[in-house]
Order: C-alpha cells, then structure tokens, then sequence
C-alpha cells in the first residue's frame, strides 16, 4: 500500500469487514459518512480499486489489519457508489473485463450495485459492454445486471433501460444462453411487460435457459401478459439438467441420490420402487411375466446402476448395459447360464419400455445390441467359464457344492459364517481358483442378489 493512500486506506480500514456490512447497499451514503470520502478522494479510490486485480492480492486477511488491508478495494467501491462517482465507471467496467476468467463473486455481486448507484452516467459504458459478443457472457451479463440497477437507484430511467433490455432480448442469439437469460431476469424484475414479445419469441427460438427462469408459461404469468401461441421447442436448454442427472435425479428419482461421493439409501430406495411401479404395470413387463413368471434382472441393472457405476437409467449408455451383461452378471450373479434368454429378453422389455414411455435418447442404441444375434450364446458362454467367477460366485459355488441350500436365507449365511471362520483358523474351504477372501460387510452377497453383504445375508 502506498504512502500516498495511507490516510485514506485508514479511513476505509475504519468502516470495518466489507463481509460485515450485508445490506450496505440499502444504506446509500454509508461508505461516504463511515469513511469520511469526498469527491477529492475519487481518484486515490480507484486506485485502490484496481488493486482488485492484482493476480497477487489474496482475501485471506480480515479487516482492519491496515497492513494486509486486500479486502480494501471492495470498501473502495462501495464508497465510490455512494459517492455516485461517474468517473469510476470506465475503471470499474475495464475491471470486469480484467477478471473475466476469474468468476469472480464479489465483482458479480457487488458491481452492479456500484454502477446502480453511480446512476445515469454508467448507462452508456454498460450498454457497449453487453453489446460486446466477444466478451464472455458472464462479463456481459454483469452489465445487463448494472443496467437493470440503475433504473432500480434512479427510477427516472426506467424506461430507456427497459427499451434497452428490450432490444437486448430482440436480438439475443444462439450460443449466448447465459447472457440472453440474465436480459429476461432483468425484465421480468422490472416488470416489462412491453418485453412479452421478444420475450416469447427467445423462448421459442430455444435461446433462453428454462432451468434458471422456467418456461414461457412461467415467465408469462409472473408478468401477467397473453401469448402469441408460438411453438416451443421440445427439449429446451436446460444448464441443470446435466447436474440432476449427476446428483441421481431424473425420470423416477426427484431427489438427490448421489451426494459428495455417497449414495443416499432412501432416496435410492425410493428410486427402486417408482421404476418398478411404472415398469411392472407395462404391456412390456406383462409378457415377461407370462413368459418367464417373474422380474428379477432389470432390479439388478437398477442397483448396479446405482451402486457400481453412480448411475440412473437416465444417464445409461450401452457402455454400462454392456459392463452389466458381460462383467456383472457371469462375475457376481449366482445363476445357472441357462437363465441367459430370461435375462435378456427382460433387458430388452426394460428398455424398450424407456424408449416408448419416456423417450430416453440412448434407449435405441441399447436395445440394437441387446437383440444382435448371438449374444445369447455369448452370454451363457460367459457365464458357464468358471474363470470369470468373482469371489462371491465363487463361494456360492462352493457352499452348494458343501451341500448348503444356498437358496436359504439362513443357509447362505450360516455357510458364509463357516467359510469365514474356516479362514481364520486357517483351514480354507477351497473356493475355485484358489480364492480364499474373507467375505466383508461390504463385499458383494454370494447370494448373487448384487447388494451388499451386510445389506442382504448378512443383516
């Protein structure tokens, strides 16, 4: 900090943590009388503004250490607004272009307040800053922002930012999703109903983010207008959509399944059961069930899905099916390979019930190769080669073989428990391939249900 801000970089200092100060944009004048600025001072503030974007400044350091002061820009900018310094306002709009890669919040979140309050004068930078398409939408949509503030300090301005913003949403383009929808939040806020048309017609253009701002339908009777009955698309941009999908929710799930790493077993449970509501109850189920007397396999995609590949049906791909008939079921499913037809007539009813009901984009490719020829010889080679046996296919293997009834609840575990203790002292049971793996709490069941084990037998 130089000598020649010292004086004002205390008095700034005594304003206190800008984190402190949360509504200090309702209190205009605020920065002017706790930081004793004047005009006189414009020029030394924008100096210290632009210390923002020192790529060394750090915000680690809380207020009021004056000498490690790196959160004094953001108490400078504030006193700017309320000085209602027209001169900071190039500064402050070359600043958010300077930190254009950085995302950053505070820039964000504080500037257009900043430019709000300066007023009038910040109009007509913030107008070729968001006409500017070679700048990011982020930057772009900070000046919409600015703008929509401006007419919020001043509301004598009002009408020229709402034709403004009016004619930004008439030529909104493709590829701009971003910025073309900050234009709609600052209309709707404003309540431009003047805006309705070139409103509808983004909508239907698909240039607009139903994620952030819902639909047409959403957005027409929050201001309160008719429609021109355009057509919409089908399936518009959506940012949060590719995130829901991530979390676990989708068609059958509306809560997140998957959280940092975790499953949540409720929310997966429930998710098991709306599929198998829907699924059981459809043309396609039915002739399974004629056919084979039960649903047993599409269960055991779901919490594969879920448990080995942190995956919905709705994120599937061919890939996952393909890991599940061929790496899943010969290595972990205690199953004779003469129930390969039944497994893969039910997967194919699985999913062409996805195609026909829910349209799922990857259904088609998925159900082409579960209907190629022989993948069922394929399926029952694989599953009668003793060399793709996991550990858990393995002991099953072996408990039957011992004489268990391993399709005994009671006699699964009692074996589990016998084969696990035979190990401990040393005498094992001589699993095939010489496996001897003690069978964890966590390992997948031997009774080949694809849960875990102290989630099944060992309960």
């Amino acid at each position: 900090m130089s000598e020649k801000n010292a004086s004002l970089v205390e008095r700034l200092a005594a304003a206190g943590n800008p984190r402190d100060q949360h509504d200090w944009e309702q209190r205009d004048g605020y920065y002017v009388a706790a930081c004793r600025v004047s005009a006189d001072d414009v020029p030394e503030l924008i100096d210290l503004v632009r210390e923002w974007s020192d790529p060394n400044r750090s915000d680690d350091v809380e207020l009021p250490d004056i000498d490690e002061a790196e959160l004094l820009p953001i108490t400078a900018w504030r006193a700017l607004g309320d000085l209602k310094a027209t001169a900071a306002v190039q500064p402050l709009v070359e600043l958010v272009c300077e930190l254009q890669d950085e995302c950053d919040d505070w820039v964000c979140e504080e500037l257009p307040h900043v430019f709000g309050k300066i007023g009038e004068s910040a109009i007509e930078p913030l107008i070729r800053l968001a006409a500017d398409d070679q700048q990011p939408d982020y930057t772009r949509s900070i000046a919409a922002s600015g703008l929509r503030l401006v007419a919020d300090y001043h509301p004598n301005t009002k009408p020229r930012v709402v034709a403004l913003l009016t004619e930004m949403m008439a030529s909104a383009r493709e590829g701009h999703a971003e910025f073309n929808t900050t234009v709609l939040i600052e209309l709707v806020d404003l309540g431009a109903t003047e805006a309705a048309e070139p409103i509808e017609r983004a909508f239907a253009a698909d240039l607009l983010d139903v994620g952030v701002v819902g639909t047409w339908d959403d957005v027409r009777r929050t201001l309160g207008v008719e429609s021109l009955g355009l057509k919409m698309p089908k399936d518009p941009h959506d940012s949060t959509k590719g995130l829901g999908l991530r979390l676990g929710m989708g068609i059958f799930s509306d809560q997140p399944i998957f959280f940092f790493g975790d499953i949540d077993d409720d929310a997966a449970e429930a998710y098991y059961k709306r599929v198998d509501d829907a699924f059981s109850k459809s043309i396609e189920a039915k002739k399974i069930l004629e056919r084979y007397g039960d649903l047993e396999w599409y269960p055991l995609l779901l919490r594969f899905g879920v448990d080995y590949l942190g995956e919905t049906v709705d994120e599937m791909k061919l890939a996952s099916i393909r890991h599940f008939v061929f790496g899943f079921v010969p290595s972990k499913v205690a199953v004779e390979a003469d129930a390969a037809p039944a497994i893969l007539a039910e997967l194919t009813a699985f999913w062409q019930y996805l195609h026909r009901a829910h349209e799922l984009s990857e259904a088609r490719s998925i159900l082409e190769w579960l209907q190629s020829d022989g993948l069922v010889a394929r399926l029952q080679a694989e599953m009668s080669d003793p060399a793709n046996f996991g550990m858990a296919k393995s002991i099953f293997s072996v408990g039957k073989q011992a004489g268990y009834d391993m399709a005994s609840e009671a006699e699964r575990a009692t074996f589990v428990s016998h084969y696990n203790q035979s190990l401990a002292s040393k005498q094992p049971t001589g699993a095939p391939g010489g496996r001897t793996e003690r069978v964890g709490r966590n390992s997948p069941c031997p009774c080949g249900s694809g849960k875990k084990f102290k989630k099944c037998c060992g309960g």
